[in-house]
């Protein structure tokens, strides 16, 4: 009998308890947007960095087109000789105009501009290029022969996306300690309200356990309502904001991939917040009640 024993008052009667699943909501909320947008950092541009990391730009600017050519094939022919050049492929010129027209704009791409010859270099990434050497080598065969190696801006870039990736982290781990700190609240205020019902609970012979599980599994049930709820709430404004995001890129940039197996995590969030929600009402409790009582 004494398990089945109910001493809190029921939810609706109770202002601040009544309001906890919607507060639990919020953290889930910003919890699923952190990791999101940490798991598309780290997926969708991680595999595009790394890449163009194994990759050299080659751009030969030589106005007369015979001249380009020869240059093209000498270039070539340099490049596969050179130790760590695993594929060179001259990009088409249907190609170069594709890169071309979002900026330049559709159509403007004639035949009388003056397009560079564009070349695709795969270098093996077991290997150390002497980038330097190369690129001394083809200046000497002309020094309208440019070499992009992509490390300097692709640098900042994965510094970028690694920082965003912490910050993501960061607000995770900050909401979880929000919501630690909100039950922990919660839990004293309503030991607090119900001081006198424990005391006499404690004098029919109660245990501390039994006062505890009474308040882990309140809060249990509001982590995971409100988990469910912010979830939701969330995957809504995940795929509003990707929708957004492809209709901007589009004919600008590729937009990452969504890694849907990943994504899948974001529907344990419920539980953690019930988790978390629970344990730390039975932490709580029992310690209060210790010092206290």
């Amino acid at each position: 009998m004494a398990h089945s024993f109910r001493f809190l008052p029921d939810e609706k009667d109770h202002e601040a308890t009544r309001l906890l699943p919607w507060v639990m909501a919020v953290m889930v909320y910003l919890s699923a947007l952190s990791l999101t947008g940490g798991i598309l950092v780290h997926k969708g541009f991680g595999g595009w960095t790394e890449s163009l990391s194994n990759r050299l730009t080659i751009q030969i600017s030589v106005e007369d087109a015979a001249e380009r050519e020869q240059m093209v094939t000498t270039t070539r022919e340099i490049l596969e000789k050179t130790p760590g050049v695993m594929t060179v492929r001259r990009l088409s010129d249907q190609e170069i105009a594709d890169l071309l027209e979002p900026w330049l704009g559709e159509g403007n791409i004639t035949g009388d501009l003056p397009v560079p010859a564009m070349m695709d270099v795969q270098i093996d990434s077991r290997l150390a290029l002497n980038l330097k050497a190369l690129s001394s080598r083809l200046h000497q065969l002309s020094d309208k022969i440019h070499i992009d190696d992509h490390q300097k801006w692709l640098g900042h870039f994965v510094r970028l996306t690694r920082m965003v990736e912490y910050v993501a982290l960061g607000i995770f781990l900050l909401v979880i300690l929000a919501t630690v700190a909100i039950v922990i609240f919660g839990t004293k205020a309503g030991l607090a309200e119900h001081k006198e019902t424990i005391k006499i609970m404690h004098l029919m012979g109660a245990e501390d356990s039994l006062v505890a599980q009474a308040y882990q599994k309140r809060f249990m049930r509001h982590g995971i309502k409100g988990g469910v709820v912010g979830l939701v709430l969330a995957l809504l404004t995940i795929f509003a904001m990707a929708k957004l995001v492809q209709n901007l890129a589009q004919g600008l940039v590729e937009a990452p991939d969504v890694p849907y197996l990943e994504m899948l995590l974001l529907l344990l969030l419920p539980l953690l917040s019930g988790l978390i929600s629970m344990v730390t009402a039975r932490i709580t409790v029992i310690k209060e009640l210790a010092r206290t009582m």
